[in-house]
C-alpha cells in the first residue's frame, strides 16, 4: 500500500466548487463529463480530489466529515487564510493535530475542508506545484491530507479495512469539536499526513440517499500480491465488488455497508 490516491465527493453546483478549488485555492483542474478533478500540476495520484455533480446532493448523510489537503509549510497556512479572507470566506484559528498545524473552513456547499502544514511531516511526499496557479508555488496545496470519516458501524468498517486492505488502526484521539467522539487513526502505506484515514462512529444513522453512493476513498498499491490477496479475501468473505482495468491501473471497488465506496487501485510501474 502506498497511500491515499483520491477522494470523491458530491456537489450540487460544480461552478461554485471550481471557483473555490481552482480560482481561489489554486488547484489544477480537469473536467471529466459531469465531474471535476482537482490536484497538483500533473493531477498526480495522492493529490486528487474529485467532485461529481449530483443535483440533490446533501451533506446531511455525508460520510466524509472532513477533507484534508496539505501545503508545504506553516507559512503557507497563513497565506491561505489571507486568500480566504480576501474572498470573504470564514476560517478557524490555526490549531495542532499531533505535531502538525492546521485550520479548517467550509465550502459553499457545506464540505468541511482542513488544510494541514506538511512542514514536520514524513511519509507520503507532496506533489508538484503548478506554474499556472493563482497561488505562489511555495505555498500551493500539493497533496491529500487525512480524511475523517463517520460511519454507521465502526467495528464492521474497521474489520473490512483490516481484512481486505490490510489497513490497521494504530492511534486514537478525541475530536476537538466534540469531546464525546473517539477517532481511530488508520495508517495507509508509509503513513504520515498523506497516508492516514481517521474514523469515528456516527451518533445518528447515515441513510443512503436516493441518488445512491456519492463518496469514494481510493487507496493505491504497487504490489500485485497485495492486490490479489484483497481480491481473494473479498471472494472468501462474500463481499460483492467491481473491477476496472485501465491501461496503467487495475481497481477493485466495494460499497461498504455505511454507504461509501472503498477502492484499491494497483498502479503498474
Amino acid at each position: 500500500m502506498t497511500g491515499l490516491r483520491s477522494v470523491t465527493l458530491g456537489a450540487k453546483n460544480l461552478k461554485k466548487i471550481s471557483t473555490l478549488f481552482h480560482d481561489q485555492l489554486g488547484m489544477n483542474v480537469k473536467t471529466n463529463g459531469e465531474a471535476l478533478r482537482f490536484g497538483d500540476a500533473d493531477l498526480s495520484p495522492g493529490t486528487r480530489v474529485h467532485f461529481v455533480e449530483i443535483p440533490h446532493y446533501s451533506t446531511k448523510d455525508q460520510h466524509i466529515y472532513s477533507l484534508g489537503l496539505r501545503v508545504p509549510t506553516d507559512e503557507a497556512l497563513q497565506e491561505y487564510q489571507t486568500i480566504l479572507g480576501e474572498h470573504g470566506i470564514q476560517y478557524s484559528d490555526i490549531t495542532m493535530l499531533n505535531t502538525h498545524k492546521c485550520f479548517h473552513f467550509m465550502s459553499p456547499e457545506g464540505h468541511r475542508i482542513v488544510i494541514y502544514s506538511d512542514e514536520h511531516n514524513s511519509g507520503e511526499p507532496l506533489g508538484t506545484p503548478s506554474t499556472y496557479s493563482s497561488v505562489n508555488p511555495l505555498h500551493q496545496i500539493q497533496g491529500l491530507g487525512p480524511v475523517v470519516l463517520r460511519v454507521n458501524d465502526l467495528l464492521l468498517t474497521r474489520s473490512v479495512l483490516s481484512r481486505v486492505f490490510d489497513i490497521e488502526a494504530f492511534a486514537e484521539y478525541t475530536l476537538s469539536e466534540d469531546e464525546d467522539k473517539d477517532v481511530l487513526v488508520f495508517k495507509i502505506g508509509d503513513g504520515g499526513l498523506g497516508g492516514e484515514l481517521h474514523m469515528y462512529q456516527s451518533d445518528k444513522t447515515l441513510d443512503l440517499p436516493d441518488y445512491g453512493i456519492g463518496e469514494q476513498i481510493e487507496f493505491a498499491t504497487d504490489d500485485q500480491g497485495q492486490f490479489q490477496l484483497a481480491k481473494e479475501e473479498l471472494d472468501e468473505i462474500g463481499i460483492p465488488y467491481q473491477t476496472l482495468d485501465q491501461e496503467s491501473t487495475k481497481s477493485l471497488r466495494i460499497n461498504e455497508a455505511s454507504g461509501i465506496s472503498f477502492i484499491l487501485t494497483l498502479e503498474y510501474n
